[in-house]
């Protein structure tokens, strides 16, 4: 595996990764030759492009409407539509659902993709955005509700 596999794979900061690869070297050689598929199935992680048996009762409120029993969806879309609700207790389900970095990995990809577009599109309405990603109030809320999970 390749040092962002371990660190998406495991949860552990590339600065962590860092310290292991120089004062634990054995850890650090055992992780990096593991195939990341093989370590993946066995600690049952997911991808964002995962699909994964989606079970509505976890949340507060299904976003899924087209049913209300277990449904197939992808990883990146049930993170992306819970973070978009701000309900911490779907927010803290997402955590550890699918592991804190995932979601804010999610996080920061919605936010830098709608930075780049410039504005917010609302039912016909267009929000513009200015200034950068990481220094939208939403975004810093979010950010700080997934760092208490």
């Amino acid at each position: 595996m390749t040092q962002q596999q371990i660190s998406k794979l495991l949860d552990v900061p590339d600065r962590t990764l860092r310290d292991w690869k120089k004062s634990r070297q054995r850890l650090y050689t055992l992780l990096e030759s593991l195939d990341y598929d093989e370590a993946k199935e066995k600690i049952n992680a997911v991808d964002v492009d995962d699909v994964v048996i989606f079970d509505p009762k976890s949340y507060s409120n299904n976003l899924f409407w087209q049913t209300n029993e277990a449904s197939e969806q992808k990883v990146y879309a049930i993170i992306s539509n819970y973070l978009s609700t701000m309900n911490d207790y779907d927010i803290k389900t997402l955590c550890s659902q699918f592991g804190k970095n995932l979601v804010k990995n999610v996080l920061k990809d919605r936010y830098k993709k709608m930075y780049a577009q410039g504005y917010i599109s609302t039912s016909g309405m267009d929000i513009p955005l200015t200034g950068t990603y990481d220094q939208s109030q939403m975004y810093k809320q979010l950010l700080g509700v997934i760092n208490d999970c």
